[in-house]
């Protein structure tokens, strides 16, 4: 099997692999004979010592690398050899693999592969080793992209190795919340240039966005300059969260972007006022709190409980808001209270908590467990009911660790799994109907949220988590039989892109029945959620789903019956 199909199905990750077109991924699957499954099986299984790997290793199919690479830990070690193989393709295939590792130790040698060879691969490996190493090398890479002209179409999976660094240095320092001054070396103006490729400025944009303090570096006539000679509405959207960091200096700007017909850019631009102090910026949240749109009017209320909190005005407007008709409306301003009059918010959430509506008493359990109060409220009901999916969650708000300890779930059948890359999940949900195709890159973690829906699994599960040009997440319900449905494994592979559907997650190989609708391009989510399949229909729905929505009903139909 030549390098560019044995990669294929598991080296999308990065979104610089071998160009792959889709009838190749759909031929793939079906075409797997009992070697291929084996090989499947095992990684799925998290067998690394499983002889398939050996067989594949002699027949050098360099799946097995990538494969090892996904089950991590240990199997890791066995990637280390093969990057200093003779063979350059080979070497590619380890740093690609030791990409899914997520392990410094690999730092070193990654940086060799990508001295020596120019490659991609090492880059997007040094994303996840964590070391600082790596940044000093990405960041010299960075400094010497030039500009070029684009002719045709630009190709997803064709950054080079100079391009992929930007990926691969926001990924490094994503989790990290860094001043621009921890890297000086960094050329931040030339970086900001670079937002005008065509091809690649959201991949800059996005990586200038995950900096602190670059008013220090920049200037807001600069940011403003790029903006306009941004090639599309995305890389807009993501400069408009540098622009937040000249604070009241950007709120005239941050305000007439407000008003543009870019109901997504103007959302960025409403969210962005939440580190303002300036009077104009909060005269417009709070009209905007009072008669703008359901997600609007969410997003100016966040942005309005950070503000001063001797603002009476502001406390006024969101404890009225506490009472709203919309449920999302309600535990935004609750929350907002919380920030403002932890008291006043205590006997609201109590009084949640209590109550019959599902979605906020969910919501209220996040705002008990941040006082002691509320701790000891928590508490006492997960005592008292232990047995119960609010006993549990009551639980799990006083310690997170506890959603982590469940089972694996045992490894399907590749017969089922390959029956559901034939089929499609229909949701109907309170917005109108979303279809999704499952991913051929993640077919065992498809077919785990295909099966939840064939068993009815899914039918009235909540959407808990809608954050506006992020995602909307669905996943918890009061089916007390989803407490105990064991997680699935990773199968890092696709992109974040808007309308894909990740794996929620707590940490590695923990996910179970929550996922999410990418409503933007996650770049920051790529080599670290599992992308299980690909809105298809009814995205305009999945656009619409605000917090507290509800899958009324779900099922799996024939490809190409979902409507």
């Amino acid at each position: 099997m030549k390098l560019k199909h044995t990669l294929a199905l598991a080296l999308l990750t990065f979104g610089v692999t071998a160009p792959v077109i889709s009838s190749e991924k759909n031929a793939i699957l079906k075409e797997f004979n009992d070697f291929d499954v084996r090989l499947m099986e095992a990684k799925d299984a998290r067998d690394h010592q499983n002889p398939v790997f050996d067989e594949a290793l002699e027949a050098e199919d360099w799946r097995a690398l990538v494969f090892l690479g996904q089950i991590g830990g240990e199997a890791c070690e066995r990637i280390k050899p093969y990057l200093t193989h003779k063979n350059e393709e080979v070497r590619e295939a380890a740093a690609y693999a030791a990409g899914f590792c997520h392990d410094s130790g690999f730092d070193s040698m990654l940086a060799e592969v990508a001295q020596n060879d120019g490659s991609s691969g090492a880059l997007n490996g040094m994303a996840f080793s964590g070391a600082e190493q790596s940044r000093a090398y990405l960041i010299e890479t960075i400094n010497g992209i030039q500009l070029k002209e684009r002719l045709g179409k630009c190709n997803l999976f064709g950054m080079d190795a100079q391009e992929s660094a930007l990926f691969a240095l926001m990924q490094s320092i994503v989790y990290d919340r860094l001043d621009a001054s921890a890297l000086p070396e960094l050329d931040v103006l030339h970086l900001l240039s670079l937002t005008a490729d065509r091809c690649f400025g959201y991949e800059a944009a996005y990586l200038l966005g995950r900096l602190q303090k670059l008013d220090e570096g920049l200037t807001l006539d600069a940011v403003i300059a790029a903006m306009g000679a941004a090639p599309n509405p995305d890389v807009q959207r993501a400069l408009v969260r540098v622009l937040r960091q000249f604070g009241n200096e950007a709120a005239d700007y941050l305000v007439a972007i407000a008003g543009v017909d870019d109901t997504q850019l103007a959302m960025e631009a409403v969210r962005a006022m939440g580190s303002l102090s300036d009077p104009s910026s909060k005269l417009y949240l709070m009209e905007v709190a009072r008669d703008g749109s359901v997600p609007m009017r969410h997003l100016a209320l966040s942005a309005l409980a950070g503000r001063d909190g001797m603002d009476t005005d502001i406390t006024q407007l969101i404890a009225a808001s506490v009472q709203d008709e919309n449920p999302w409306i309600a535990v935004t301003a609750l929350r907002g209270l919380n920030q403002r009059s932890p008291e006043e918010a205590l006997k609201v959430a109590e009084e949640w908590f209590a109550g019959d509506d599902y979605y906020k008493a969910f919501s209220a359990m996040g705002l008990l467990a941040q006082s002691d109060e509320g701790e000891a409220i928590l508490e006492e009901y997960a005592a008292a009911n232990p047995d119960t999916i609010r006993g549990r969650e009551a639980a799990i708000a006083l310690d997170p660790s506890i959603e982590g300890i469940e089972k694996p779930r045992k490894t399907p059948s590749w017969n089922m799994v390959l029956s559901y890359q034939g089929r499609e999940l229909k949701l109907e949900t309170t917005r109108g109907t979303v279809c999704i195709a499952p991913s051929h890159i993640a077919p065992y973690a498809a077919a785990n949220f295909m099966l939840l829906a064939d068993v009815g699994k899914m039918n009235s599960m909540l959407w808990h988590r809608v954050i506006p040009n992020f995602v909307a997440q669905a996943g918890q319900s009061e089916d007390p039989e989803l407490a105990s449905w064991g997680t699935i494994r990773e199968e890092w592979g696709g992109q974040h892109v808007k309308g894909s559907v990740g794996v929620a997650t707590a940490g590695r190989d923990t996910g179970s029945a929550q996922f999410f609708i990418n409503t933007a391009y996650n770049l920051h989510l790529d080599g670290r959620y599992t992308v299980m399949g690909n809105v298809i229909s009814g995205m305009d729905a999945a656009m619409a789903l605000q917090e507290g929505d509800v899958i009324t009903r779900a099922e799996t139909v024939m490809a190409g019956k979902c409507r």
